[in-house]
């Protein structure tokens, strides 16, 4: 009995020493211990996050919880170097917040190897701005192919990898001379040089320098892309050899889907059963579906008639106008400036009709009707001086690498069949009559 009441003892006397110890410890040593602490709670903590489809740059901003208030201050340091016009699916997002969950640094990146960075001088309260990237390096390559029966070019491309965005590029600027929808044919051939931008093995942006389409129908046709001295001048974009502008951000259709229920032209109308003057084509689309702008311009028309329903028509810079019938809402006033594929309205069945769809019509400068799905391009300007020289030196040498890329696949056809020839010729003890001997 003694040994357990001796142990109990000496255990209360360990305890009752410790607490007078640490009651008479010095107050740099208690801060000491502190301090510890105190960094863990200073960690910053850094919120990642990517734009999702459908979000626009505030929600984006949002989803790596910086509210609006905020977000107009980012936006309004970066503006001069950002353009958030341009935001898409996959930037990528990052904020880190101090210990009291306050921003001090946000980066915003559209690819791997580029960062905007802005960071607050916590003593002047300023934003500053900086601009990270990584090296990197351009490699040339070229896609080419024949049109096969059921094929297009758009789905070739995809098939052989290429970004969307590039894939839209190519069409888009074959548009303006060809019309796929009545002349593209089996047997099409096309041709493509990009030049990508490599970051270790990856392709970070790519350009597309060069396209040519030859068909029966189609016709022969070629682009150059002509890069101005000037960051982001307008007028870096694709011409033909002799300076006409080939402008991808040209007319696009105002539906996502494109199915065509009547044409223009001469039909019998299917309310009134009589013969009546189609001007325009019906696209097929449910009630409530996005409309978009076919090019950048300035509303002239948004109002309400029993005939067209709800009604929109945009007059562009070429001095065209377009027009979409039967919406159910419109989006936008007269006046308003509207960006090429801005939604404008939604699909309806509103005026004289027998269900929902899209009329959509197009009138010439002059004021003449024209069958919507022959408009091509919105406007052509052309290279002069100074600037259509440049374009014919950058000819030379974007035909200068064609030539460099077809010798070097010749090479490498050659070497294949020369390692072929020299494989078959190892079963034999004497190949002198060999000509590479």
């Amino acid at each position: 009995m003694l040994y357990p009441n001796m142990l109990k003892l000496l255990i209360s006397t360990i305890i009752l020493a410790s607490f007078y110890s640490c009651n008479k410890a010095p107050k740099s040593e208690v801060a000491s211990l502190m301090t510890p602490m105190r960094a863990v709670l200073a960690v910053r903590t850094v919120k990642t996050g990517e734009v999702k489809r459908g979000q626009g740059l505030y929600q984006a901003l949002k989803s790596v919880s910086i509210e609006n208030a905020q977000a107009l201050k980012l936006i309004n340091e970066l503006r001069d170097e950002i353009e958030f016009s341009k935001l898409k699916v996959g930037d990528h997002l990052e904020a880190t917040f101090n210990e009291n969950q306050k921003l001090v640094k946000f980066s915003y990146s559209q690819n791997l190897v580029e960062s905007h960075i802005v960071t607050l001088n916590e003593e002047s309260g300023s934003w500053e701005y900086s601009f990270k990237e990584l090296e990197t390096f351009w490699q040339p390559r070229t896609l080419e192919g024949e049109l096969r029966s059921g094929s297009t070019l758009e789905s070739d491309l995809i098939a052989r990898g290429l970004e969307r965005s590039v894939v839209n590029e190519v069409v888009n600027v074959l548009l303006c001379k060809v019309n796929f929808r009545m002349n593209a044919r089996k047997g099409d051939r096309y041709k493509v040089l990009l030049s990508e931008r490599k970051f270790q093995d990856k392709t970070v942006s790519s350009k597309v320098l060069f396209t040519s389409y030859k068909g029966r129908r189609a016709g022969t046709h070629e682009a150059f892309l002509y890069e101005d001295e000037e960051k982001s001048s307008t007028y870096t974009a694709h011409y033909t050899e002799n300076g006409q502008a080939l402008i991808s951000s040209g007319l696009r259709y105002p539906l996502s889907r494109l199915h065509v229920r009547s044409g223009y032209g001469w039909r019998k109308h299917p309310v009134t059963g009589r013969r009546a003057m189609h001007r325009g084509v019906d696209l097929r689309g449910r009630r409530g579906a996005k409309v978009y702008a076919a090019a950048a311009g300035k509303v002239v028309i948004s109002t309400f008639n029993k005939f067209a329903g709800n009604k929109i028509g945009i007059k562009h810079r070429d001095g065209s106008t377009s027009f979409y019938y039967h919406l159910n809402k419109r989006r936008v006033n007269v006046g308003s400036w509207v960006r090429s594929h801005q939604v404008i309205g939604t699909v309806g069945s509103t005026g004289r009709v027998t269900g929902a769809h899209l009329h959509f019509g197009f009138k010439k400068p002059n004021g003449r009707w024209m069958n919507p799905l022959n408009k091509r391009m919105i406007a052509t300007p052309k290279l002069k001086g100074v600037r259509y020289a440049k374009l014919l030196n950058q000819i030379t040498n974007i035909k200068g690498t064609l030539a460099d890329l077809a010798i070097s696949e010749e090479v490498k056809y050659l070497v294949a069949n020369l390692q072929n020839v020299r494989r078959e010729a190892s079963h034999f003890e004497d190949f002198s009559y060999l000509p590479f001997r």
